[in-house]
This record gives C-alpha cells, structure tokens and sequence, in this order.
C-alpha cells in the first residue's frame, strides 16, 4: 500500500489535473466480500458472514496540492448464517468515513488511492431464546483503504469502479465483540463542480 501511495504522489504534478473539480461528489454500489468470520471459530457466536450489497456516498474536497479529503457514509450489508439470524436477515454495517484521497494524472484513465477511519454500528436480527432479538452495537471504528480508477465519461464526470479493503472491532453488548474484515468491490460515479 504505502508503493502504491508513493507512486500516486510522484505521478500527480497538480491538484487540477488529477480531481473532476477542486470539488467532486460519488455515489458508488456494489458488493460486500467478507474475509473469514467476524470472530475466530472457537469464540464466535456470530457463524458465518457471507456476501451482501454495499452502498456509498462521499464529499472530496481539495487539501494540500493532489492530496484531497472525502467525507463520506456508506452502508455494508452480510449475509448472516441462518443458525444465528432468522432467514433473510443481514448484518448491517452503517458508517462515516474521513479519509485521504489521491488521484494520479491527467489523461481520460488515471488511478486513485484513498485510506482512513470508517466508524461502525453494526445491526442485525438474530435468534434469542424467547424468539427474534435485535442487536445494535455500541459503536466501533476501523479503516478502509483502497484503490480504483477514474474513467471520464464527460466534462466533470468520470466512472470509477474500484475496491476497498475494510477492518474494524465493533462492540456488542452481552457479546464478545464483532472483529470485521471484509472487501468491497463496486462502481461509482463521480461528478466535480
């Protein structure tokens, strides 16, 4: 990660050259890749996590050069193993992100990196002794980092897919804690003013 960092920096000359605009705004969808458990097989009581749909929105501003902020939220959901969570129901990871953000180049394809802090609060419905109980949990943090590429599409308009790599603890009241790990693939749409 910390090459692919390096690399953005030498490659982007100047902030106007690399972003849609000193300001951009994505909308980005996609899927939500579990790595392993949330918790290790001899204390999890979550089983296991599977596959689900991600969805995210974010604000890049400009900070110093080619070096941009984002601001954004997102919304993960994981499959959840029919032996803990009534059929149908879902892990729901809802958060705020606050992240570097670099875009490299100038030309009509160029790549992008961005890493930070994504806070977790994690809801599901799972099964309890007197029937269905809703969990929430008290919190928790993390990071997500990832890289992607901008495809422009128009004047200040670009496609962006791209994938990310998220690891966060989140605290559960009357449960061990949920120690998360997952990747997201997906594809935004960015829009600069």
């Amino acid at each position: 990660m910390t090459g692919l960092w390096v690399t953005c920096l030498g490659l982007a000359p100047t902030p106007a050259q690399g972003q849609e605009g000193p300001y951009a705004f994505s909308i980005r969808g996609g899927t939500t890749l579990p790595v392993g458990s949330f918790r290790d097989e001899t204390e999890g009581w979550e089983g296991r996590a599977g596959r689900g749909t991600s969805l995210a929105m974010g604000f890049t501003f400009p900070l110093f050069r080619f070096v941009g902020g984002y601001l954004g939220f997102s919304q993960h959901k994981f499959g959840c193993d029919e032996n803990v969570c009534p059929e149908g129901n879902s892990w729901v990871s809802t958060g705020f992100d606050v992240a570097l953000r670099v875009v490299a180049g100038g030309g009509m394809v160029r790549p992008w990196v961005q890493g930070g802090v994504h806070t977790h609060r994690m809801e599901a419905r799972i099964h309890g002794d007197a029937g269905p109980l809703s969990l929430n949990s008290e919190g928790g943090g993390g990071y997500e980092v990832g890289g992607g590429i901008l495809i422009k599409v128009a004047e200040r308009m670009s496609l962006s897919p791209g994938v990310r790599y998220g690891l966060g603890n989140v605290p559960i009241s009357g449960h061990p804690n949920l120690g998360i790990r997952f990747l997201v693939f997906d594809l935004g749409l960015v829009a600069g003013f």
